[in-house]
Formats: C-alpha cells, structure tokens, sequence
C-alpha cells in the first residue's frame, strides 16, 4: 500500500472508530434500561439491594447488547494503530 492508500484507510477507520465509540457511550448510557430488558449479569454474595442477589442472576444475555459493538472497537483500535506505525515507517 502507498502512503496515499494507508491515509485514505486510516481516515476511513478513525471514522469508524468515532463512530463505534459514541455508540459505546450511547449503550452506557442505557445500561439500566439494556439490564432491565435482557436481565442482570451478575450478582453479589451480599446484595445490598433485592435485585442484586444470586435468585436475580439471568446470566449474560445484557452483554449480548453491547459486546459486538465494543469487541468491533477494539479491532479497530487495533487496525488504526497498525495502520499508524505503517505509515510512519514509510514516511522515515
């Protein structure tokens, strides 16, 4: 790849990135909301409220939700970087 073709990808993956990290922060946001639709992915051995206890615990279906989307980021960030050190080494 030419140092073009490297500016042009990594361009179109930082705008990716941006793009999947709002989505993480939008997902944070409705955690209560994806919990309370999907189920609670954990639980304490002392619950300090009625929800948190093990009889609550529905497994990790919540993750579900969100899991594709930050899994997709971290291979992005992965990729940028990647994409990043190329670069620089063909512009030494």
């Amino acid at each position: 790849m030419t140092a073009d073709e490297l500016r042009e990808r990594l361009a179109a993956l930082e705008a990716r990135r941006d793009t999947l990290r709002a989505e993480c922060m939008d997902l944070a946001a409705r955690l209560p909301e994806i919990r309370a639709a999907f189920g609670n992915p954990f639980f304490y051995s002392r619950p300090t409220e009625p929800d948190e206890g093990k009889a609550n615990y529905t497994g990790h279906r919540s993750q579900d939700v969100g899991l594709p989307t930050l899994l997709d980021l971290i291979e992005v960030e992965r990729e940028v970087a990647r994409l990043k050190s190329e670069l620089c080494s063909l512009e030494l």
